[in-house]
């Protein structure tokens, strides 16, 4: 259910805030919004406390980035190592292969944390050290490495690069063009022949060629070469081509084994992850202050602060507003018409889960919205199973799905999409043994699972289908109805008779009317049925006219809702976009058919051994694991995405208004810690 919530507006003296932060932190009851602007107040500016404390955050999302590569590099180096004589020692921290993955601890605690902070950004700066001092032997390595590819080019001339230096009467220039110009280079000598001299050498990537030349002559001869896409080259050192690339080499793997030792003294970091997380949340606990502190009205030596709450808990608020300062003074009023309201929905331990489906698509509206959560996790969880159909498959949904929610122990508000899985794990289970559904295994006749088997979708696809258009109409109605009852909560009673209970009643004489045709086939209900249906439809046609003014306004509106019948239409499509529970049931079914095929058919081709299939068994186990794994995986998701589809469009399209705000309780923003406040709460 939504649940009630009330405003706190509250005046103290500033020497309060720390002492009520902190209660409003523990108690995490109150979300702290922008107080109202009043005469003589003004808003206080931290930016610069709450800019200081995002950069710190960047730093860290930096160091985290930096130490997850560092892992993954260091496995991979220790891997590639483990037989050679450098074998790079790394043992990652031993942690549980299935455990929680955030941080879990009391106030205390995580308040702790501010006391290391000076040396907990030591270790920063020291892993930041390591980031810059890697970026600079990449970038060393990157220079060295175009300098071999240069230094290859000429990798066929003996002489070092200084004995292609200028003399007194001679210019010298050693360099390149590409070979497709060789046939211009051999006539650019040929017609220079009488002041110049050209070597050419062994072509690589590209033509080496050294020129001497008269000087008088250089500018004219050097021309030509441009022409021809001549590169010098600019190294004037006593080595040569091989022995530059040679010692390049050598400074290449003095920068790795450089590198080597930051990984390793990087990886002795890792211990201090947890810590540095708790930090960032620290930081990120200060943002939201800080942001709090902006909102209030304040003077020189009081501040006014406007929070929501729930309006259940008003004594337990007063009772921690009392025992922090006799000093404040407050008061706790229901919202104005004008004010943005967050929504806090409350559900029991079945439907919590699924009010991860509903936020992914809007929050609900806090005053136009009835909680949407207990009728569509219903449906969810109905057509989650009925996609699936395979009680082989539920079973292991199920169990999977609760068994790592027990292993992971995740925090309140987390890791409810297994809880989600498991439960639709128990509706495929259910399907799956009325439509006889086992791993796509052919159940014995008579036996006890095929006397429990209501039909299978395979053999009766149009059961099947006709089964899925009518869960869909189901679900479509019971949006209607709940279109109707929260118009009548909102006074609108006129609405939800025309605009929905029209329809309803309608489709009660559309029921009427083929139950007479096809089973009872009686005139009375056939008349019954047609006379329902004109006064629903009657009434959605006359209705649209209500709303105008005078008799010509209500004819004019009542002729225009001629044009609301084409909603049925839309009615209908909405209904057949249920047959996706029809394809993705059936398609689950065929893949799991065809992998026990081909399976057999290994088992049948292959030799046996005393009458045994020993060897297509051992070759089928694996394809039978393998594939059907895989068809859980792909059904699953596929259950998922579209399940959501179907809420999302077909059922939330008829009553749902969404685009609300979710109560975010003062600090409980975080993001990989959860501050346990079991004894504030009890």
């Amino acid at each position: 259910m939504i649940v009630e919530m009330k405003k706190l507006v509250l005046v103290g003296h500033r020497s309060d805030k720390h002492k009520l932060f902190k209660a409003l932190h523990k108690s995490r009851l109150t979300e702290v919004v922008s107080a109202e602007d009043l005469p003589y107040t003004e808003r206080l500016n931290n930016s610069a406390n709450i800019e200081s404390y995002n950069e710190k955050m960047v730093r860290l999302d930096d160091v985290f980035a930096f130490m997850r590569e560092a892992k993954r590099a260091a496995k991979r180096m220790e891997k590639n190592t483990r037989k050679t004589e450098e074998h790079f020692d790394y043992t990652p921290p031993k942690k549980p292969l299935v455990g929680p993955s955030t941080i879990r601890l009391d106030y205390d605690e995580f308040m702790g944390v501010a006391s290391r902070e000076y040396d907990l950004l030591a270790q920063v700066e020291e892993i930041e050290a390591f980031v810059a001092r890697g970026n600079e032997l990449d970038a060393m390595k990157t220079k060295l490495a175009a300098s071999i590819d240069r230094f290859s080019l000429y990798s066929g001339i003996k002489e070092p690069f200084s004995a292609f230096a200028d003399t007194v009467t001679t210019s010298v220039a050693l360099g390149y063009v590409p070979p497709v110009r060789r046939a211009e280079l051999d006539k650019i000598a040929q017609d220079f022949d009488d002041c110049a001299y050209f070597e050419i050498y062994e072509p690589t990537k590209f033509l080496p060629v050294a020129a001497v030349v008269e000087k008088k002559r250089a500018d004219e001869v050097f021309a030509a070469l441009q022409e021809l896409d001549f590169s010098k080259c600019t190294c004037t050192d006593s080595v040569t081509p091989l022995q530059a690339i040679a010692a390049a080499e050598e400074e290449i793997k003095a920068l790795d084994a450089e590198k080597t030792r930051i990984l390793h003294d990087a990886v002795q970091k890792e211990n201090l992850i947890d810590e540095l997380k708790v930090l960032y949340d620290y930081y990120m606990y200060q943002v939201q202050k800080f942001t709090a502190v902006d909102n209030f009205a304040a003077t020189e030596r009081c501040f006014v602060m406007e929070a929501w709450f729930p309006a259940e808990q008003e004594e337990r608020i007063a009772a921690v507003l009392d025992e922090i300062s006799t000093a404040f003074v407050y008061e706790f009023r229901s919202p104005a018409e004008n004010e943005i309201v967050p929504t806090l929905i409350r559900s029991n331990k079945i439907v919590a889960p699924y009010e991860d489906v509903t936020n992914m698509y809007s929050i609900p509206n806090y005053r136009e919205d009835i909680d949407p959560n207990p009728v569509m996790a219903f449906f969810y969880f109905l057509f989650f199973g009925i996609m699936i159909a395979d009680a082989g498959y539920g079973l292991l949904l199920a169990i999977a799905g609760f068994v790592l929610y027990k292993l992971k122990k995740p925090v309140p508000g987390k890791g409810r999409l297994l809880l989600i899985i498991a439960m639709g794990g128990i509706s495929t289970t259910v399907w799956g043994i009325l439509f006889g559904g086992w791993f796509g295994l052919t159940l014995t006749e008579g036996g006890f699972l095929d006397t429990v088997k209501w039909f299978s979708p395979l053999d009766e696809p149009l059961i099947m289908l006709i089964l899925c258009l009518g869960l869909g109409f189901f679900q479509i109605v019971c949006g209607m109805f709940i279109s109707a009852i929260n118009k009548i909560r909102l006074h609108r009673v006129g609405d939800a008779i025309c605009e929905d209970f029209s329809w309803i009643v309608a489709f009660i004489g559309i029921g009427l009317l083929v139950l007479s045709l096809l089973v009872v086939k009686h005139d009375a209900m056939k008349y019954t049925g047609i006379a329902v249906i004109v006064l629903g439809l009657g009434t959605l046609v006359i209705g649209n006219g209500r709303k105008g003014k005078g008799v010509k306004g209500k004819i004019k509106g009542a002729l225009s809702g001629v044009g609301k019948l084409y909603d049925g239409v839309n009615i209908l499509s909405d209904m057949l976009s249920y047959s996706r529970l029809f394809g993705l049931s059936l398609s689950g079914g065929v893949v799991a058919l065809v992998i026990n095929r081909i399976c057999l058919t290994l088992m049948d081709m292959l030799p046996s051994f005393g009458g045994i299939p020993v060897l297509g068994i051992i070759i089928s186990i694996p394809i039978f694991a393998i594939g059907h794994l895989f068809n859980i995986g792909i059904s699953t998701l596929g259950a998922y995405v579209h399940n959501c589809r179907l809420q999302y469009i077909e059922f939330f399209g008829k009553f749902y208004t969404g685009a609300g705000h979710m109560f975010i309780p003062f600090g409980s923003k975080s993001k990989y810690t959860y501050v346990d406040m079991q004894e504030v709460t009890k």
